[in-house]
């Protein structure tokens, strides 16, 4: 069960159809064994029953003959033309003739197979027939004038004819006596035979015992001595009837053969064995063609079935792949009106509506994170709001008027900035929004700390990034790194063109423990980390939210010995 179940379609198609047509084909061919030797022990029965009948309607045809012969034995007018003629007169002798020629008329009619009857009268040198008044012919009278063994065969053989003698009386020599005697007519035996053809098919044969004599009809095997030797060795065995297979060449025959034991004679029936077997054969031979021509059929009409479901189910399960890969474009085309035309339609309209609920989705999570932006942006905007009221408040209270009226200023510029209707700003806008921002906090800080802006490749310059992106950077760096800072603090921002993706670093010299170093890493890393401060967190998940995965916020030690902030902006991500 498991080969099978390792097996593809095609090869269960193969087996399934070969486990139905091999049991149906073994079956036909048995029953057709069983037929063609049904159909031989039939025929052979009744072929022999017909033999039979045929044997018997010849006794039952020369029987009466033989009677009658041995009954003119005793005749009047053949006994007084035979020892009387010399004392008849001549009306006597001529009515004793006419007599004699009635009554083998009878004889002559009796049966079709007698062509002539006749008596020979040695003494009148006279051949008397039902036809004729001729002269004796010597040679024939003295052929016939011998006693047939009538419990063998009537019959003598002359000239290779069979006739039926009765000399009387049977030991006298010729010159004395009478011969009636029976021309049987071969034609007429031949017609006889014709007759016993079955459709007209075959042969037919009589001959006698001897085999010295035989009269055929019809087609029956070229080799008669061959053949005649068959039956003679059959009925030199005691088989009176019976059957021989007869090989001929390319054909077979079945011969079948009676002996009369009243005439002597054997009748033999030939028939072909294609005339009753042939058709059956002929259906073997189909069912053997049919049998080799089974796998081949089997293996081109399994080929096409497979194809008719394979090639469907291909294309579905590629579009399924596609389907797997993101691939929505994808419509499936059935011209045929079937079960895959549903599986196709229905697959369309799957596809359809995963694209319709995709594109949902999509607004969706689009409008989620326009929202969080937007909710970032306000979290920033109001912290810087507060710090900058408190510092205006501390100048005018110290009556820094130059530095309120500066101070003011950049202010004003740095909300003009904020309220600007726009999501995305080039980073050459950024930089310079930083730069006020970074005068408001050199005011705030009694110019004690130093922003150093450094040179912006062409094509960073130009990227469109998030606005207020490095503001929380430059104000983290002055709120946590040099707020404490007793020297001359100083905050650098660098610019990077990396190839596949943009640096922007945001560094200070300020005093870093590692302590809170950490804090920022695991503030930037561990979703889950607490901290009262989510500026940096809030820049990390705008820029991931705006460039994908692979842009990233880092923290990490700088080389002036303070915190170092990298933003990481892939250009394609960002294109």
């Amino acid at each position: 069960m498991s080969f099978l179940r390792r097996l593809t379609l095609y090869p269960k198609l193969v087996l399934t159809f070969l486990v139905i047509i091999i049991p149906l084909v073994t079956i036909s061919l048995l029953m057709n064994i069983r037929s063609e030797r049904l159909v031989r022990n039939e025929i052979t029965s009744s072929m022999q029953a017909k033999v039979n009948y045929y044997i018997n309607a010849l006794d039952d045809d020369f029987g009466p003959l033989v009677t009658l012969e041995q009954q003119y034995t005793l005749d009047d007018d053949i006994f007084n033309l035979a020892y009387s003629s010399i004392i008849m007169t001549s009306e006597q002798y001529t009515n004793a003739v006419r007599n004699v020629q009635k009554k083998l008329q009878i004889l002559k009619n009796m049966s079709p197979y007698v062509e002539d009857a006749f008596v020979n009268f040695p003494v009148l040198d006279r051949k008397i027939s039902a036809l004729s008044f001729n002269e004796l012919n010597h040679e024939e009278a003295a052929a016939l004038n011998q006693m047939a063994d009538t419990f063998e065969s009537p019959f003598l053989l002359y000239q290779n004819r069979l006739w039926m003698s009765l000399p009387y009386p049977n030991s006298q020599s010729i010159g004395r006596g009478f011969t009636i005697a029976l021309e049987i007519s071969s034609l007429a035996i031949k017609d006889s035979l014709s007759g016993f053809l079955i459709d007209g098919n075959g042969g037919a044969m009589l001959m006698d015992e001897g085999l010295s004599w035989s009269e055929t009809s019809g087609n029956v095997p070229s080799d008669r001595k061959k053949l005649q030797a068959l039956i003679h060795a059959q009925l030199q065995a005691g088989q009176k009837s019976g059957y021989e297979i007869i090989e001929d060449g390319d054909s077979t025959y079945y011969g079948f053969f009676e002996k009369s034991s009243k005439l002597g004679l054997t009748l033999a029936i030939f028939v072909e064995e294609s005339s009753f077997i042939g058709p059956l054969k002929q259906y073997a031979i189909w069912l053997w063609a049919i049998s080799i021509a089974a796998p081949i059929l089997i293996l081109l009409f399994s080929y096409r079935l497979y194809q008719l479901i394979h090639t469907p189910l291909k294309r579905l399960v590629g579009a399924f792949k596609g389907l797997e890969k993101g691939d929505l474009s994808a419509q499936l085309n059935y011209r045929s009106r079937d079960e895959f035309n549903y599986l196709y339609v229905q697959y369309n309209r799957t596809v359809s509506r995963l694209q319709d609920l995709i594109n949902e989705a999509y607004v969706h999570q689009y409008q989620i994170k326009v929202a969080e932006l937007k909710q970032l942006q306000s979290q920033i905007n109001p912290h810087f709001l507060y710090n900058s009221f408190f510092n205006l408040h501390r100048l005018a209270k110290l009556q820094e008027n130059d530095k309120v009226v500066a101070f003011s200023k950049h202010l004003g510029e740095y909300f003009k900035y904020v309220t600007k209707n726009a999501d995305f700003v080039p980073l050459d806008q950024e930089i310079k929004f930083c730069r006020s921002y970074a005068a408001i906090q050199g005011i705030r800080f009694d110019d004690h700390v130093r922003v150093e802006f450094g040179e912006v490749p062409e094509r960073v310059s130009s990227l469109a990034v998030p606005k207020l992106l490095l503001q929380p950077l430059v104000e983290n760096a002055y709120q946590h790194g040099l707020e404490d800072q007793v020297e001359e603090g100083l905050v650098t921002v660098a610019f990077e063109d990396c190839g596949d993706h943009a640096e922007i670093a945001v560094e200070d010299n300020g005093a870093l423990d590692e302590e809170e170093l950490a804090h920022i890493v695991a503030l930037l890393t561990d979703a889950e980390y607490k901290s009262e401060s989510e500026g940096l967190r809030n820049v990390q998940l705008r820029i991931r939210l705006n460039f994908g995965e692979n842009a990233e916020l880092l923290a990490a030690r700088g080389a002036l010995g303070g915190l170092r902030m990298t933003i990481i902006i892939p250009f394609k991500e960002a294109a």
